[in-house]
């Protein structure tokens, strides 16, 4: 049969799929940071449910730092 070449992306939607791909890796890795210290924390006997819900925002922000280590932006040159 006869297949119909798909056209080249534009601009726009290579952005949108850079930032689709990015806003699943840190998805997963919140929920893997998040996993790993929930773990950890569920052995201190003293530790409560609040504490472990502040350990959300923590998750985040480490897969936030860790995607800026992995995929740099580039900064644009100024001219």
């Amino acid at each position: 049969g006869h297949v119909t070449p798909q056209r080249p992306m534009t601009d726009e939607e290579k952005h949108q799929r850079i930032m689709q791909v990015l806003m699943q890796k840190r998805e997963a890795f919140s929920i893997s940071i998040l996993t790993g210290m929930v773990q950890g924390a569920v052995t201190n006997k003293d530790v409560t449910n609040i504490q472990c819900k502040s350990l959300v925002d923590l998750a985040v922000n480490m897969a936030d730092a860790l995607l800026e280590k992995l995929y740099p932006i580039p900064k644009e040159d100024k001219e």
